[in-house]
């Protein structure tokens, strides 16, 4: 009896140790595919965050040009540039010269 025993023994144990190692190649397999998907995401704000910076970037230039744009506006050689341009206000020593109209 002995013998029997030992032999239904293995045969439970090399039953349940297959059934393990599917389990565990069942899992193995969710989490290679889990990995992908994530690695896929990873890519995917990777390029994201790319477009994001060169926006972000390219904010910043505008936002440095939009300073200096203010410095010469307030600047004085700005207000007579308009002035002279846009009223036809002179310096006292400014000699103007007009075309002769034909």
């Amino acid at each position: 009896m002995s013998n029997r025993r030992r032999i239904r023994r293995r045969k439970k144990t090399s039953t349940g140790r297959i059934y393990v190692a599917i389990i565990m190649l069942f899992m193995i397999g969710a989490m290679t595919v889990q990995m992908v998907n994530l690695y896929n995401k990873n890519q995917e704000y990777k390029k994201t965050e790319e477009a994001l910076q060169e926006q972000l970037d390219s904010a910043k230039e505008k936002q440095e040009q939009l300073k200096e744009e203010e410095e010469y506006v307030g600047s004085d050689e700005y207000i007579e540039k308009e002035a002279s341009e846009k009223l036809g206000l002179t310096h006292d020593n400014w000699i103007i010269f007009k075309e002769k109209e034909n």
